[in-house]
């Protein structure tokens, strides 16, 4: 059985941490401002969203994955850039090696690039 609980900023999933995370700077309209982690649980499922572009990168595509294991889902996207991403104010989910590791199947996996 997958164990779920919480934790601070977030869920524990079968030993694996997904937080939320937003800037604090207070609305200065700088790069972090754009960028956050969040996480929720819908029933057995947990979904994870990140955005770590702004106005100011331009490498930016798109990244996730749905992997399963016993009746809990975790779905994961990610807006992410090959910029520099030093503002970047959320938190990174775990690797989808990490969940393969813990015996977890993949339903998906993704990158593409991101349209602006």
């Amino acid at each position: 059985m997958v164990k779920i609980e919480r934790i601070p900023g977030g869920l524990g999933v079968d030993g694996l941490e997904l937080r939320r995370g937003k800037c604090g700077c207070g609305g200065g309209g700088l790069d972090c401002c754009f960028t956050y982690s969040k996480v929720k649980r819908e029933g057995d499922t947990i979904i994870y969203e990140g955005k770590a572009t702004a106005p100011s990168t331009q490498q930016n595509f798109e990244w996730g994955y749905r992997v399963h294991k016993d009746n809990v889902v975790v779905v994961v996207k990610m807006e992410d850039t090959k910029d520099n991403k030093d503002f970047f104010a959320g938190s990174y989910p775990p690797s989808i090696e990490a969940w393969v590791e813990r015996g977890w199947q993949v339903d998906e996996n993704y990158e593409r690039p991101l349209e602006n």
